[in-house]
């Protein structure tokens, strides 16, 4: 990792590590979870984007877009990163290096599958010497994720022995939680997941809590939220969220 790039690193898992969450951990898994539009995916590709900045190889997996889309939604958001760093140089060769470091695989509808993304995975090791240290699976609908489905993703985290994050849809009908644990459907595999945040709609912001860390159910606030108009993770405090 180069001088240049650390100084772009303001994506939500250094900010996470700074608040005393750093992440799964290679082999672990993290879920993200919220209601549709909060801002599951653009916090995903910040992910990929500090994993890549940090000289890592990001596999990125989605269930419905398309190639291309993945590809803009990170030009969107590395866009939105460097303003805030107009001094940095060499940007066209930095987003280059992390294009190398990156792929990128759609399984629309009903095509994924744990054993077809381990299938891949071979290829890429194979063909083009890519082992992913992170991997980012967009998307999944735990209520249809049997727990031989998940049990297969975990083990294939810890063969691959890459850090792995998901999302998770939630709805305003949602049932309460049981007290110390996951609102359904994700307590169903609540004992697999090492890393659990919920993003908060409140006010004109969007809002962190981690719900989940390693052994620990917890609902703590990060003082992070997701800027709207930037789509990136930054620091805030209760006053600043209207």
């Amino acid at each position: 990792m180069t001088e240049q790039m650390l100084k772009l690193r303001r994506s939500p898992r250094s900010l996470l590590a700074r608040d005393g969450h750093p992440g799964p951990g290679p082999g672990k898994i993290a879920l993200v979870m919220s209601r549709a539009g909060v801002g599951k995916t653009a916090f995903l590709v910040g992910i990929g984007l500090d994993s890549l900045l940090a000289g890592q190889k990001v596999l990125h997996v989605s269930r419905d877009r398309s190639v291309e889309k993945v590809r803009d939604r990170y030009d969107e958001i590395f866009h939105e990163m460097t303003k805030a760093q107009p001094q940095i140089e060499n940007l066209a060769s930095i987003q280059i290096d992390m294009e190398r470091r990156r792929h990128v695989l759609t399984y629309v509808g009903d095509a994924f599958s744990p054993e077809k993304l381990e299938q891949s995975i071979d290829v890429l090791r194979k063909n083009v010497d890519f082992d992913p240290d992170v991997m980012i699976i967009d998307r999944m609908d735990i209520a249809e994720v049997d727990e031989s489905e998940f049990t297969a993703i975990a083990a294939l985290a810890e063969k691959v022995n890459a850090e792995v994050w998901l999302s998770c849809r939630t709805h305003r009908d949602d049932p309460t939680p049981e007290e110390g644990h996951l609102t359904p459907p994700a307590d169903q595999v609540e004992s697999m997941l090492d890393l659990v945040l919920r993003l908060d709609p409140h006010g004109a912001q969007v809002r962190l809590h981690v719900l989940k860390d390693h052994d620990k159910m917890i609902d703590e606030d990060t003082h992070l939220g997701l800027d709207p108009r930037t789509l990136l993770l930054v620091p805030m405090h209760f006053s600043s969220l209207g």
